[in-house]
């Protein structure tokens, strides 16, 4: 089989095309929108015993948050650990408050977190 020129730009096309578009793609940083922040990690008890949880406190406010996400590898009482992470809209009420119309406790999405 003979490539004539037009089945050559094709052949080009078909491979060339996605490289360059590949390469052309800029990367976005990790940090569109989170705060990051150094914080500690507290056991806030077992929920199903009126407990709240695993907690963050971040150590330049004092702001305490809840986490819905914290993996397993960092469920350790008073763990310090470097979080990225962004507020929920959402707000989580457990305990003592659970069953009083308080304020509740903000929840956090952490989104990248290591260990000090």
């Amino acid at each position: 089989m003979k490539l004539t020129p037009p089945l050559i730009s094709l052949f080009i096309i078909i491979f060339l095309l996605p490289v360059l578009i590949i390469i052309s793609c800029k990367k976005q940083p990790v940090n569109l929108s989170g705060i990051t922040a150094d914080a500690t990690v507290i056991d806030g008890g077992n929920p199903a015993a009126d407990g709240c949880g695993w907690e963050m406190k971040i150590n330049s406010t004092d702001s305490l948050y809840s986490v819905p996400n914290l993996p397993i590898a960092f469920q350790t009482a008073n763990l310090q650990v470097h979080i990225t992470y962004h507020k929920l809209s959402t707000r989580y009420y457990c305990g003592m408050i659970a069953n009083n119309p308080g304020p509740g406790m903000t929840e956090i999405q952490v989104d990248a977190i290591t260990k000090h």
